[in-house]
C-alpha cells in the first residue's frame, strides 16, 4: 500500500469531522512517511502499561478538543517507568474522561521548527515553515508557499528564513537540510491528498534527532464532513 492509499484509508476510517486526536494524527503522518515518536494511547480508566516503550516518557492528554495541551498542564516530560502511573492519575484528575498518550521522549539539541498548513480563502491551501517550539510567536520567522510545494520551492523557503544559516552548519549545528526539504514536500503531498477535507495542520515542534526529522506534536483540523 503506497502513501496515498494509506492516507485515503485513514480518511475513510475517520468517523467525525473536526479535530482528530494527536494519536490519530500521528498515525496519519506515519502513513505519509513522516517520523513521529513511538507511543501508545490509553482510554479513560485503562491501565497504563508500556513494556514496549523505553523511558524517559512523555505523558499527554489526548483529545481532538484540547489543542493547547501545554498551556493547560496537559503535557509531562522526563517520566520514568516507576513514576508513570502516579503521573497518569494526576493527569486524569485534571482531564476526567479523556484519553492519555504515552510516548518515548525524543532528545534533540537542534533548534525547533514548525511546519504548518492552512487554507487561504482566496488562494487555497498553503504550507508554512519557521522557527518552532515556544519561540514561534516571539520570533515570527516564517514563510509560506502554495500547495503543491515542490522540493525546489521548499529549499527556497529555507533560504527565506532568518535562521537559514543553521541548515549550513552554523556554529557546528548538524541539521539535515535535504531531509527537511523532503519533510516539507511530504506535508505538501499529504495536504494535497486530503483535498477539500483539509482545514489546518500544525507540526510543532519538529526537530532533527538521530539522523531524522521527527514531529513531536501534531494537530489537524478537518472540514465538516456534511459538506461532502
Amino acid at each position: 500500500m503506497d502513501k496515498k492509499d494509506k492516507i485515503k484509508k485513514w480518511h475513510n476510517n475517520l468517523a467525525n469531522a473536526g479535530a482528530p486526536d494527536e494519536y490519530e494524527v500521528k498515525n496519519l503522518l506515519r502513513g505519509a512517511g513522516i517520523s513521529v515518536p513511538l507511543g501508545k494511547r490509553f482510554t479513560a480508566g485503562e491501565e497504563i502499561v508500556v513494556p514496549e516503550l523505553r523511558p524517559p516518557f512523555v505523558l499527554k492528554v489526548c483529545s481532538g478538543d484540547i489543542l493547547h495541551k501545554t498551556d493547560l498542564g496537559g503535557v509531562l516530560l522526563n517520566l520514568e517507568r516507576k513514576s508513570l502511573a502516579e503521573a497518569a492519575a494526576g493527569m486524569r484528575s485534571r482531564f476526567p474522561g479523556q484519553s492519555l498518550l504515552v510516548e518515548e521522549q525524543v532528545c534533540s539539541e537542534s533548534m525547533e521548527f514548525i511546519i504548518g498548513a492552512l487554507v487561504d480563502p482566496d488562494l487555497g491551501p498553503s504550507v508554512m515553515i519557521g522557527v518552532g517550539g515556544i519561540l514561534t510567536e516571539l520570533y515570527k520567522d516564517v514563510t509560506f508557499r502554495l500547495i503543491p510545494c515542490s522540493r525546489k520551492e521548499a529549499g527556497r523557503m529555507i533560504e527565506e528564513l532568518k535562521v537559514s544559516p543553521v541548515f549550513t552548519g552554523f556554529r557546528g549545528l548538524e541539521i539535515n537540510r535535504d531531509g527537511f526539504v523532503e519533510l516539507v514536500a511530504a506535508v505538501s503531498d499529504l495536504i494535497a491528498t486530503l483535498g477539500d477535507r483539509f482545514d489546518q495542520l500544525d507540526l510543532n515542534p519538529v526537530v532533527f534527532s538521530k539522523d531524522r526529522w521527527i514531529a513531536l506534536d501534531a494537530k489537524l483540523i478537518l472540514s465538516d464532513m456534511s459538506m461532502w
